[in-house]
């Protein structure tokens, strides 16, 4: 048996399981064949196993075409389903037009086919810190009013466009609403509405990212977090309930804009009391373009973590700087930046203490890496 043979078999065998599923689930609520279809799309068995997400796509396209040949009422409530739950666009699409033309052939269709994944957003609320960072996000849905449940989510906003940390699903919106109130003020957290245009980008955004980690064994040390191969399809599908589109990205500087920044900082009262020279010069361009270009992160949004992380990547070593008067006058560039946009951010008192102690911190870590370079204040 070749691999087209095995692939078909697999398909059959697929498609076999998805139907028998929705025979059970024949009769159930919208939002109870949601819940089942999420498990299905997470392709994991109990033990929290399953494909990597790549090979597990190819196997529901392959179930999709092979529900596309079956004229009974499961078939097509599970292609309803796919039309609903699935994480990829194509793949929606293919089985919504399947269903389709299943349909226009007199099968018959699920009482709940056009309900599904329709849902009313109750509401999107976030905990964000001064630095925008970390954030807790939570939405809240309903059938109008019906099986109301909410999405928590935090998302360290530090690392890439986003990443889950936790994940939560509730059908008691009242104790999810209640953590984000807690929230409120801790470590200088601030609760609020949110876009729901802006919460699909966070929502979109962490879950690219979060798939890059699940997929690479390098960051298993810090998995994603238990549910969230569980709660992916269902995460998506709200998401996209929440808006037409998602907030777009915001812009990171182009030459002009950090020609601007730069001559700004440098005659600042901050900046002027930096040494006036071309070392100076230098190395505020090496750390703005480590920030935008390495980091991908707008130099005048610094937070804690992201000075921490900027200042360890490897453009910053002293080997990799190649010239000492850019290498001894780069820390000093660093703090002075820090306090800088914290004063054109109007961050509090707490706030730019907080970053200026980390960039002390990321500074003598700095200053570590060349035990031969001078000890500067």
């Amino acid at each position: 048996m070749d691999d087209s043979d095995q692939g078909i078999d697999r398909a059959v065998a697929g498609a076999d399981f998805v139907e028998w599923n929705f025979s059970i689930m024949a009769n159930g609520s919208p939002w109870r064949i949601e819940e089942g279809m999420t498990q299905l799309l997470a392709h994991q068995g109990a033990e929290g196993f399953g494909p990597s997400l790549a090979v597990a796509a190819r196997e529901d396209a392959r179930v999709i075409q092979e529900l596309g040949r079956r004229e009974t009422p499961t078939a097509v409530a599970a292609l309803r389903a796919f039309q609903a739950m699935s994480p990829v666009d194509t793949q929606r699409e293919l089985a919504g037009l399947h269903a389709d033309r299943l349909i226009r052939q007199g099968v018959p269709e699920a009482s709940w086919a056009s309900t599904i994944g329709r849902v009313r957003v109750e509401g999107c609320w976030w905990a964000h810190d001064p630095f925008n960072e970390t954030a807790f996000l939570l939405c809240v849905f309903s059938y109008d009013g019906d099986d109301e449940h909410g999405i928590l989510a935090m998302i360290d906003l530090a690392v890439d466009g986003g990443l889950f940390r936790e994940l939560t699903l509730g059908m008691d919106v009242e104790v999810l609403q209640d953590v984000l109130r807690r929230a409120d003020g801790v470590d200088g957290l601030v609760t609020e509405p949110v876009d729901p245009a802006y919460a699909r980008r966070l929502f979109e955004d962490a879950i690219v990212t979060s798939d890059e980690v699940l997929e690479d064994r390098d960051y298993q040390p810090n998995p994603a977090p238990t549910a969230y191969r569980k709660m992916r399809a269902l995460t998506l599908a709200r998401a996209r309930a929440l808006s037409v589109a998602a907030a777009p990205p915001d812009p990171l500087p182009d030459s002009v804009d950090v020609e601007l920044m730069k001559r700004a900082f440098l005659a600042s009262g901050i900046g002027s009391k930096l040494p006036g020279d071309d070392a100076t010069s230098q190395a505020v361009d090496l750390f703005v373009e480590q920030l935008t270009d390495r980091a991908c992160c707008h130099p005048m949004r610094l937070g804690p973590r992201r000075v921490m992380a900027a200042l360890g990547l490897p453009g910053l070593t002293r080997d990799a700087i190649g010239d000492p008067g850019v290498s001894d006058v780069l820390p000093d560039v660093v703090h002075a930046w820090a306090s800088w946009t914290a004063a054109e951010r109007g961050l509090s008192r707490d706030a730019t203490e907080q970053l200026e102690r980390a960039c002390e911190q990321a500074c003598a870590r700095l200053r570590a890496t060349d035990p031969g370079g001078p000890q500067r204040t």
